[in-house]
């Protein structure tokens, strides 16, 4: 992992869209792995102003939602989907033939899952993979636990994970998200991990301990051959 400390979000989400947009180039078409929250927010908006700057820049990228929450519909304004029209596809011009999404309102998520996973094996690895940090060390919804799932799967979130929405707590079943399982986010050929937020500071002194572990799956990126981590120093 190389980790780079920043002063700052803004240099964060600067330097990290920069390194995305140097991979664009080399390769046009690659496949990117979109997060979502307040770490990429940032990052993304540079990404905007470079295609701005150059239409053609991100015309032929492929993109793949990470994960989205359960309960709340796609159409909802705080769900996964909604965030990535709004801060992506919509900025970018993504076209619908090259982003592909899930929906966590089927009866039969095992098969919606099985199709994710599918894609991801015929079309991946990823060529980009971008991660936040989670409060407790989770990265997509990939929670602490006894074990890890490596496929795409459907996860029981923690509680420090739905806090900022009450409504993900409201169904008839524990609060949930599809998302990408550990498997493949380390075999995606660059990660792009943001450590930047409230509350992650104790995450992040676990990560430095440099002990992998399932009760921090942010712990694994140490595997990984090709991980940039950008510290956001005002936050940590």
């Amino acid at each position: 992992m190389k980790i780079t400390y920043v002063k700052n979000y803004a240099e964060l989400s600067e330097l990290a869209s920069r390194s995305i947009i140097q991979s664009v180039q080399e390769k046009p078409n690659l496949l990117f792995c979109a997060a979502t929250g307040g770490s990429p927010t940032g990052m993304y908006t540079q990404m905007h102003q470079a295609h701005v700057a150059n239409p053609s820049l991100f015309s032929d990228m492929r993109t793949i939602k990470m994960d989205e929450w359960g309960i709340i519909p796609s159409e909802h304004p705080d769900s996964c989907e909604s965030y990535l029209k709004k801060h992506l596809l919509g900025p970018l011009e993504i076209s619908e033939d090259r982003y592909f999404s899930f929906d966590t309102n089927l009866k039969e998520y095992q098969a919606e899952c099985d199709r994710v996973q599918a894609y991801i094996e015929q079309e991946g690895p990823m060529d980009i993979c971008i991660l936040g940090l989670g409060k407790n060390g989770h990265i997509a919804f990939n929670e602490p636990g006894e074990y890890l799932q490596a496929s795409f799967h459907k996860a029981i979130l923690a509680e420090s994970t739905i806090q900022h929405d009450p409504a993900l707590s409201q169904g008839a079943e524990p609060a949930f998200g599809l998302c990408v399982g550990m498997e493949g986010i380390l075999q995606a050929k660059k990660i792009i991990f943001l450590i930047t937020g409230k509350g992650k500071q104790e995450a992040f002194k676990t990560i430095m301990e440099k002990k992998i572990t399932t009760h921090c799956p942010a712990s694994f990126l140490w595997m990984h051959p090709n991980v940039e981590c950008y510290v956001d120093q005002e936050a940590i």
